[in-house]
């Protein structure tokens, strides 16, 4: 049976997913509600998260090129990085490290560099790959259900992953903190890819606080 998947991100009145302040602790609060398995990230955001809020010239340590013992008992979601073309080559050992995660997986496709897919076996990062040139999410997020126990994925990524997970009717669910504030003309938004018109249903609301809104809705088959 396939995972669950929901849509977790915070915008802005107009959509957009940058270009305003985030509370940042609101929403992992938020985020983490769900109990998810594993926290599904496109890897264009994984690497522009490194380079805002890390040093991403920090090298790897020699614990970093082993997988860290498995726990059964242990409840932390796995990181699960959608990257065919090998974007976080080299920059991998930045997520092994979280505290809030317990694991790595990357997901790949057949046209994936060789050199990217033996630096993942090198280092013991599971991947599944799945798809010709892109990665076949259904097909993935499938064997990751299969492959992992995982039953809830909540995915915290930019517009071009989330739209990918709406045009191909994977996404069950959409979690929106929104923001009282407007981004402006030129801004990334959350629904700018998505072509085909969905229909809603209002699950929840919420008020958070200073303006802010917790909005959850259930798509409609």
């Amino acid at each position: 049976m396939p995972p669950r998947v929901i849509i977790h991100t915070t915008v802005s009145l107009d959509g957009a997913v940058i270009g305003f302040d985030i509370d940042i602790g609101l929403h992992y609060e938020k985020l983490l509600s769900y109990h998810p398995d594993a926290l599904l990230v496109g890897s264009t955001t994984a690497k522009t998260g490194i380079e805002l809020f890390l040093d991403i010239h920090e090298p790897e340590v020699p614990a970093d090129r082993h997988r860290p013992p498995q726990d059964p008992a242990d409840k932390r979601p796995i990181g699960v990085f959608v990257d065919s073309r090998g974007v976080l080559h080299g920059l991998l050992h930045f997520y092994r490290r979280l505290e809030h995660t317990r694991d790595v997986v990357v997901l790949v496709s057949e046209t994936t560099p060789e050199e990217y897919l033996a630096y993942l076996q090198e280092r013991e990062y599971p991947s599944i790959r799945c798809g010709a040139e892109r990665v076949d999410l259904a097909a993935a997020l499938g064997e990751l259900a299969g492959r992992f126990g995982v039953e809830t994925v909540v995915s915290d990524s930019g517009s071009d992953l989330n739209a990918a997970l709406m045009e191909q009717w994977i996404a069950d669910e959409i979690s929106l903190i929104v923001t009282p504030a407007i981004a402006g003309a030129g801004q990334k938004t959350l629904f700018g890819s998505v072509r085909t018109p969905r229909t809603m249903e209002l699950i929840s609301s919420a008020e958070l606080g200073e303006g802010r809104m917790h909005l959850r809705y259930r798509f409609r088959r």
